[in-house]
């Protein structure tokens, strides 16, 4: 119930966003909006206020905007004419600016949902930065009757030293336990420097292990950024992370095209895995998780596949190159089309996704 309900609540909020921007773009420019959808399918509740009819639908899997102009209208005889009213009415600029205002909005939510991340959780913001930190080696778990217990080590030790090598890393460790003619080691434990020393290694063993678990840890976080420094942080990361995205997105399309299990694009299947995975592990990933969301239906609308936003500026580029508009009806055509290319490769995914629950290893 848990991963459902923050599923639906960064898919909707992110359709929101993106939808309202458009809404938003629309009337800056000018344009009427006839209506305002939250959700997909039946509508469950409807009032109109401002020029707009405001509408909550049954399926919380989406939402839309109805600007006029945006395709071919029937005349009296059924015959398809173009539009001669709203978006159609628009410059090149105008139109552009409408439709890439959903794109700019989900970019804008992602960066401010990371930002929030940053700023609150420093190992989070090391590790998306690849800031350098000072890290030690320390004890995770101790094994009951082993040579560990055996010498004193306790779980949350820090290994200062072992045999004169000065903060060791975890291979450096297992390298000198492996190989070592007595065993000492300098170890913090609680804000002390203890000292750990005994034979090495256990007579009789020709393979001497300490039984112990070792990582590394962080010696020091950065302290936190500010909110402008955080925006700024956030938007630099997701610019440098475009191309990725992009290159993702195809090899995405390749895998679903050859049946594959795409390690680049997560379908409904997986996407619910890793809400799952974020609902339980507390608030911060689930904010990464719906900014890396945002972000990515962002760079995914930019694409020029017709259907997307991306697609929709394209031929609107392509109409201004001409001249002169597509035939009635064509242009709709192409971005049906791509709607079906856009809603297959999803059933792909979602196939290849799950059939791969049910292939051996």
């Amino acid at each position: 119930m848990l991963t459902a309900a923050v599923f639906v609540l960064i898919l909707m909020s992110a359709v929101l966003v993106h939808e309202f921007a458009h809404y938003f773009n629309a009337r800056m420019v000018g344009l009427p909006v006839r209506a305002f959808s939250v959700g997909m399918g039946p509508v469950l509740w409807r009032k109109r206020w401002r020029g707009t009819e405001w509408r909550l639908s049954l399926l919380p899997i989406g939402g839309y905007v109805d600007i006029p102009g945006m395709a071919a209208a029937e005349d009296e005889s059924g015959a398809l004419q173009h539009p001669s009213e709203g978006f159609a009415t628009k410059s090149l600029p105008q139109k552009l600016w409408v439709l890439v205002g959903g794109v700019l909005a989900n970019f804008a939510l992602a960066v401010a949902l990371l930002a929030a991340v940053l700023v609150n959780d420093p190992l989070t913001r090391a590790g998306v930065l690849d800031l350098e930190l000072p890290t030690v080696t320390e004890i995770a778990s101790v094994s009951a009757g082993s040579e560990a217990e055996a010498l004193g080590l306790q779980p949350g030790d820090r290994i200062l030293a072992i045999n004169e090598l000065e903060n060791p890393s975890v291979q450096e460790v297992i390298a000198t336990i492996g190989s070592a003619e007595g065993l000492a080691l300098r170890v913090e434990r609680a804000g002390e420097t203890l000292l750990l020393a005994r034979d090495w290694p256990p007579p009789g063993v020709e393979t001497p292990l300490l039984g112990v678990s070792i990582g590394q840890v962080p010696l020091s976080l950065p302290p936190p950024p500010s909110w402008p420094q955080a925006v700024a942080e956030s938007s630099s990361f997701f610019v440098r992370f475009v191309p990725e995205a992009v290159g993702g997105f195809v090899r995405g399309f390749g895998a679903a095209l050859t049946g594959q299990r795409s390690q680049d694009v997560a379908g409904p299947v997986q996407l619910v895995g890793i809400t799952s995975q974020a609902a339980q592990a507390g608030i911060i990933p689930v904010l990464f998780l719906a900014a890396l969301i945002n972000f990515s239906l962002a760079v995914f609308n930019l694409l020029p596949i017709p259907g997307l936003d991306g697609g929709r500026m394209l031929l609107a580029s392509i109409v201004a190159l001409r001249g002169r508009p597509f035939k009635p009806g064509q242009e709709e055509f192409i971005h049906f089309l791509g709607f079906m290319a856009i809603l297959a490769f999803i059933v792909l995914i979602t196939f290849n996704e799950v059939s791969g629950l049910f292939r051996p290893g």
